[in-house]
């Protein structure tokens, strides 16, 4: 049996990692660079692309970077999860993130913070 499920405002996501818009990744997926909407430690939204794998597929995330910096090679598997038709985007879901990845995820979160308190200013 097919199980369906309403993605929107009617119903409430039940992410583990709360998603972030800052500070935006510039992501490699597939060999195709990539800005994200938005990003955890758990999976990003970045736009639709020519050669997109279907929900349930798995894609390469092989670079990482923010704020136009130096990019970082990875190693991370990431499966589509929703295609949001409407907006033409594309969600994925880390399957496994690498050491250096995980790491590279905490400090743009830790620097978020830092964004966040100075525009308080």
């Amino acid at each position: 049996m097919t199980r369906f499920f309403t993605v929107g405002k009617y119903r409430q996501h039940n992410r583990k990692d709360h998603r972030y818009d800052l500070p935006r990744l510039t992501l490699t997926v597939s060999n195709l660079e990539f800005q994200t909407y938005d990003w955890s430690l758990g999976g990003f939204r970045i736009k639709d692309y020519n050669g997109r794998p279907p929900v349930g597929d798995t894609a390469i995330v092989s670079a990482l970077s923010y704020f136009e910096g130096k990019a970082i090679a990875v190693n991370c598997k990431a499966t589509v999860t929703r295609i949001v038709l409407g907006k033409d985007q594309v969600a994925f879901s880390f399957n496994e993130l690498d050491e250096i990845a995980f790491e590279f995820l905490e400090e743009a979160s830790i620097h978020r913070l830092a964004l966040l308190s100075a525009s308080d200013k």
